[in-house]
């Protein structure tokens, strides 16, 4: 785990480690369920340091389905960052339109975040997103709630 530690220190660091993304790619299949983890997070963090690296958003997809809500969360919260400066397309939009009826709340919260970052920053959206976030005001989570006020 010492690999991924210094990573995320890295990161944090705002030091581009973008020559690790084909490991972190393979550890997102074969790591346990810790690593992976680690692995969401860093991908993320990767997106918010502004790397502008499309394996970023194929890494992010492909842990969409995760049963672990960290996890999903992360890549909500990686694919809120890639399109907050443009890095956005098709498969970043239904991951999102997936994760807006996800069961966690916080999930569906940093999932509205994204989805507003989509509408605002790429303007990308064919009308779903803005609808959908537009029938979420009525969220049984008041964050989710507040989050939809910020996105809209």
């Amino acid at each position: 785990m010492t690999y991924l530690e210094d990573l995320e220190s890295d990161l944090r660091a705002k030091k581009d480690r973008t020559e690790e993304l084909d490991e972190l790619f393979q550890l997102s299949f074969l790591g346990d369920a810790e690593t992976k983890n680690k692995v969401s997070w860093c991908v993320a963090k990767m997106a918010q340091n502004k790397i502008e690296d499309l394996r970023i958003i194929d890494i992010l997809i492909t842990m969409t389905g995760s049963p672990d809500a960290e996890i999903r969360e992360n890549v909500a919260w990686g694919i809120g960052e890639a399109a907050g400066y443009g890095m956005c397309d098709d498969r970043c939009i239904n991951a999102v339109k997936e994760l807006l009826s996800d069961s966690s709340e916080t999930v569906r919260g940093t999932a509205v975040w994204a989805a507003g970052r989509i509408i605002i920053r790429t303007d990308q959206d064919d009308g779903y997103l803005k609808s959908k976030l537009e029938s979420m005001e009525n969220d049984p989570s008041d964050y989710v709630r507040k989050a939809v006020e910020f996105a809209l």
